[in-house]
């Protein structure tokens, strides 16, 4: 078993999934990968490590977290239009967004300039979900129909196990502020 990670995420709720996965169906992507596939059920958006786990990265994480919280952060929408398999160390295959919103990036360095207050440097990371870590060859741009993803919390998990074994515990979770009141037909919910 490999050594616990912990990292703070974003993963999409499984209507979000659902919708992805089917992009992926349409255009034979699912079959063609095959055991390559990356889990949806691990599907994230990354937002600052992998860290090797241990205190002191657990409570940069955590203080990086608050920070966000104490920012009141708003929630935002990522709009993934793409699928494209980068050739790198390894080639990985991943649903991209279009643009990166200034809500993003807002996130990302409150993030970031936390963990650096903490000794930790982080970066890199960009609006994606990675579905395979170990394609076997690079894939041009795919558009796809969008599938728009709400961010409205971020976690902090860890990551344990490699191939089918990977697991990820969720440690902490932090809301994002709703950008919006409640529409008059869910207030009478409250009643």
């Amino acid at each position: 078993m490999s050594q616990a990670r912990i990292l703070i995420v974003t993963q999409p709720q499984s209507l979000v999934r659902h919708r992805l996965r089917a992009r992926i169906s349409a255009l034979g992507l699912d079959r063609e990968l095959g055991e390559r596939l990356f889990s949806p059920d691990h599907w994230h958006q990354t937002w600052c490590g992998p860290f090797d786990s241990g205190q002191e990265a657990l409570l940069a994480l955590l203080a990086a977290g608050n920070a966000v919280q104490a920012a009141q952060l708003k929630t935002f929408e990522l709009s993934f239009n793409r699928i494209r398999g980068e050739k790198g160390e390894r080639i990985h295959w991943s649903f991209c967004a279009r643009g990166r919103p200034e809500p993003f990036n807002r996130l990302l360095t409150t993030l970031q300039t936390e963990l650096k207050s903490h000794g930790f440097k982080d970066g890199g990371h960009r609006p994606h979900i990675t579905i395979s870590y170990r394609a076997l060859h690079a894939l041009p741009t795919w558009r796809i129909d969008p599938v728009d993803w709400l961010i409205d919390e971020i976690q902090l998990v860890e990551r344990t196990g490699t191939g089918k074994q990977l697991r990820y515990q969720v440690l902490h979770r932090w809301p994002l502020a709703s950008d919006s009141p409640p529409r008059p037909q869910q207030l009478c919910l409250f009643h």
